[in-house]
């Protein structure tokens, strides 16, 4: 009954997040000066925006285990300086495949000059357990196990924004975009907590029976 209750729970908080999205999208997409006006406050999380800027070159990680149309591969992730800002910002460029072999990395070439894309923002949440945390400048570009942007920013020596973009639109020879920000649906959670409450009554008549079998055997 707990899962079942958690599972509704989630499907609210799904719903909630998917409508604060569609406001901060009413807004359009956003330059990048317009984006910094926004209040400190704010959960920029699904924000979009126009980022114009250069690839920092040299630096970008693969972040592993990536599935995308049923095939394994990681994402691309780069640092962009947008014009006009000291800072630089993560980017997720997109999913590109494995090679068969696990101690071969994919060959990547970032883009040299300006360089425009749309990307949706995210914010919060990005850091997580990594099992490579102990590159050094020597070992870029690295493959990682999850985002954490002051081990990125440590390893690049670079001083990143505190969130991160997702690039939009369809893939071309440098990774294919495919970030979705809610990946799991409000309808999907109530799903499985209704599979849960089922369960919950099926053990419960499970019980019932049980224990009327064993006081009709002690007879």
């Amino acid at each position: 009954m707990r899962l079942g209750f958690w599972q509704l729970q989630r499907g609210e908080q799904k719903q909630q997040q998917l409508i604060a999205i569609a406001e901060l999208q009413t807004r359009g997409v956003m330059n990048w000066p317009q984006l910094l006006n926004l209040p400190d406050s704010w959960n920029k999380t699904g924000v979009l925006v126009e980022l114009k800027g250069q690839f920092v070159q040299n630096h970008y990680w693969l972040l592993d285990n990536q599935v995308y149309n049923g095939q394994v591969g990681y994402d691309l992730l780069a640092l962009l300086k947008p014009d006009n800002d000291p800072k630089v910002i993560l980017v997720n460029l997109g999913w590109i495949k494995a090679p068969i072999s696990r101690d071969v990395l994919p060959q990547v070439t970032l883009p040299n000059g300006d360089f425009i894309l749309k990307a949706q923002i995210k914010e919060n949440n990005l850091s997580g357990f990594t099992l490579e945390n102990k590159a050094t400048n020597n070992d870029l570009p690295t493959r990682i196990q999850s985002i954490d942007l002051n081990m990125l920013s440590a390893q690049s020596q670079q001083l990143l924004i505190n969130f991160m973009v997702y690039r939009q639109g369809s893939g071309d020879e440098i990774a294919i975009p495919h970030y979705e920000a809610v990946v799991m649906s409000p309808q999907k959670h109530n799903a499985y907590a209704v599979q849960w409450f089922l369960i919950a009554v099926a053990c419960v008549v499970v019980a019932i029976f049980a224990s009327k079998k064993r006081t009709h055997n002690e007879k």
